[in-house]
């Protein structure tokens, strides 16, 4: 069998580790899986950059294709609130490249920034998976809809638009999809039970084929490691309760939650013996805090990644709207516990005051009160490992998604 997964890169964001993780993952299973992306990070070949299988004319098409993309978002401002939007409106020849991989089944990721115009979607030759890396497949632009539920009956009239209406470019996108799925023909991976109820509620997917298959976490990479030496390594101290903070960004996106964080914090004394660490930024930010900071920065490789969770004590992710956030995945896979918000994907991974807390969305001093209990708890760090690799362990969600495949041929 031969997949071809989409994805507008491979390494850099969570969405798109996301799906390498997976194309890895099916290559150890055996199956011959490639990748397409536009932003190619990594040295492995069976990652293809799209630009080398585009001619000159259809690259010239696609820089166009990128302009327009961009001058029409331009155009229609948004709220400073609105979260990242992709239209995919505007068309070039990327299906004939994706004929061109003769794959048996095309996997579709995060594929936004108009990398995968809607339109194409039905000239391609094979049965169509798309995994729910965010809710932009079910809604008619944005990424997270945040508390608007037009998705549920068609878009339009957007709040997240600083001039909406019945016909605005929600509208657009929502009936341009409507039009391209039903040609095409979706299967759908919901990585969670809370998106895969979003998108069941969905005009745009609700009467699809919805399977719940969760990432895949590399359990010999993320697993619990030397507590102290962890430390040294990132020059933290030994004898503070450290809480960890971070995403891609770090505390600049607004969605992540860290206004709700900050404030849950704002009252703890020095007693707490209590220091914040936050990773992800790509330089340090002024973050106005009362407790000690250290700031790590962008970390890009596991190996770190690894080390920084196995440093902390407690990993807080207060975001919210997330689909399936890998971090908590990752923390937990190295044995540290988790706080975030219920309503969202994390509440898949975090049981209620089983291998962390789940305060109520979006209250600060639930959050608090959930961050002081986790840090009281005596946790088996093997045994959180143990659970989550149990449920999304490499080798058991590669089988999740073959069997999905093998049904669709």
């Amino acid at each position: 069998m031969k997949v071809l997964l989409l994805s507008i890169a491979d390494r850099a964001g969570g969405a798109a580790i996301g799906a390498y993780r997976l194309h890895r993952s099916l290559l150890s299973a055996g199956i011959d899986s490639h990748m397409l992306v536009l932003y190619k990070s990594s040295a492995d070949p069976t990652v293809h950059r799209l630009a080398g299988h585009l001619g000159t004319v259809a690259r010239a098409r696609r820089k166009l294709a990128e302009r327009r993309h961009k001058r029409r978002l331009r155009n229609n401002p948004r709220r400073p609130e609105s979260d990242h939007w992709s239209l995919n409106l505007f068309d070039y020849p990327v299906a004939a490249v994706i004929n061109g991989f003769s794959a048996d089944i095309v996997h579709l990721h995060w594929v936004g920034d108009n990398f995968l115009p809607i339109s194409q979607l039905p000239q391609i030759n094979a049965p169509l998976v798309c995994s729910l890396r965010d809710n932009w497949f079910f809604t008619g632009g944005c990424h997270y809809p945040g508390g608007c539920a037009r998705f549920r009956h068609g878009c339009g009239d957007c709040p997240q638009l600083l001039a909406g209406g019945a016909k605005d470019i929600s509208a657009e996108g929502f009936h341009r999809k409507q039009r391209a799925f039903a040609a095409a023909g979706l299967t759908v991976v919901a990585l969670g039970d809370w998106v895969a109820g979003r998108a069941r509620e969905s005009a745009l997917l609700g009467a699809a084929r919805i399977e719940v298959i969760g990432n895949a976490i590399d359990e010999n990479m993320f697993k619990p490691l030397d507590r102290a030496q962890a430390r040294h390594a990132f020059n933290l101290p030994q004898d503070r309760r450290l809480l960890l903070f971070g995403a891609l960004g770090g505390a600049s996106d607004k969605r992540k939650g860290f206004a709700h964080l900050r404030a849950a914090l704002a009252s703890l004394d020095a007693a707490a013996s209590l220091d914040l660490v936050v990773f992800g930024a790509d330089k340090p930010e002024a973050l106005e805090l009362s407790l000690p900071l250290h700031q790590v920065g962008r970390l890009t490789d596991e190996l770190s990644m690894s080390l920084l969770y196995s440093a902390c004590d407690v990993f807080v992710l207060p975001s919210l709207q997330d689909t399936a956030p890998k971090t908590i995945m990752e923390a937990l896979a190295c044995g540290t516990p988790c706080v975030a918000f219920a309503g969202s994907g994390a509440a898949d991974m975090i049981r209620q005051r089983g291998n962390g807390y789940l305060a109520r969305l979006p209250d600060s001093d639930d959050l608090r009160a959930g961050i002081l209990w986790t840090l009281e708890q005596s946790w088996d760090r093997a045994a959180l490992h143990g659970e989550i690799v149990a449920r999304y362990g490499q080798a058991r969600i590669a089988q999740q998604h073959i069997r999905l495949y093998e049904s669709l041929l």
